[in-house]
């Protein structure tokens, strides 16, 4: 009996370790949220004084690539805020275009659908109507969060379908990523058949971040291309998340494709 209480107790030792571990992990990457938010919003606003500079001065703008999204877009989970998909994508466009790139990153962590069409497309809006800022390119990646929310599918629908219409013409819309055997798994390919229905009807183009994390061994997608709180994306999933942006956008805008892996870090315009 004695022995049974041991073990038992040894076992609930070992649990609540584990526990702690995880928690540790998950604080890592959650640690990041307001310094990398810190980051975006200082350099956004770098960006926009330096455009009203120039264009005071008669100097042509640069390439404008505005983000929208969640805390993927933010880099969350990777080892430097510019080690994420949208820094990695802004730094491989100036080598496909040959021209400066201004990078507005208007995305927020823990952003759902809702998030985006209220206050990051009111603030797109705003740019382009009080500062004449307006994009040559669109990204938005969102959805992730979208999951573990109880909507029913008629519902969820409306969303996508209000986000695919909000979005400017030409937009590069991501599809979700993977889930795989979870209770969320079945959403997120519910939200992604949704994103590719409405972003071809609406004239966006589609980036197959779903068919791609898809196509990976459970544990090589789980332990390779997750950060430390198994949720997020880590440096190298988010190379490759760019570059499946880099392949979508090469040949619609007629572009030489870039290995983004020899691309030289981001460096903000500004």
């Amino acid at each position: 009996m004695a022995r049974r209480a041991h073990v038992a107790l040894w076992g609930a030792g070992a649990l609540f370790a584990g526990s702690q571990m995880l928690a540790r992990r998950a604080r890592k990457v959650s640690d990041q949220r307001r310094p990398y938010a810190r980051f975006w919003e200082r350099s956004n606003l770098a960006v926009i004084a330096k455009l009203e500079r120039n264009r005071r001065a008669g100097l042509p703008d640069p390439l404008i690539y505005v983000a929208l999204g969640d805390s993927a877009a933010q880099s969350l989970g990777a080892t430097s805020v510019v080690d994420g998909y949208v820094p990695r994508l802004a730094a491989a466009l100036e080598d496909m275009t040959g021209r400066d790139v201004a990078l507005i990153n208007l995305s927020v962590s823990g952003a759902v659908i809702p998030s985006v069409l209220t206050h990051q497309l009111m603030s797109l809006k705003g740019l382009e109507r009080h500062d004449d800022i307006v994009p040559d390119i669109v990204t938005c990646e969102v959805g992730g969060n979208d999951v573990s929310y109880r909507l029913d599918s008629p519902t969820m629908a409306e969303f996508v379908e209000s986000l695919t219409s909000a979005l400017p013409r030409g937009t590069y819309i991501a599809d979700v990523p993977s889930f795989g055997p979870t209770p969320h798994g079945r959403r997120a390919r519910e939200i992604s058949e949704l994103m590719r229905i409405y972003a071809d009807r609406d004239g966006h183009y589609l980036v197959p971040l779903e068919n791609f994390t898809s196509g990976l061994s459970l544990s090589s997608y789980l332990f390779s291309y997750h950060s430390s709180d198994f949720f997020h994306p880590n440096t190298h999933a988010y190379q490759h998340w760019a570059q499946l942006w880099v392949d979508t956008i090469a040949p619609i805008m007629d572009l030489p494709t870039v290995d983004v892996a020899d691309v030289a870090a981001f460096q903000p315009w500004a």
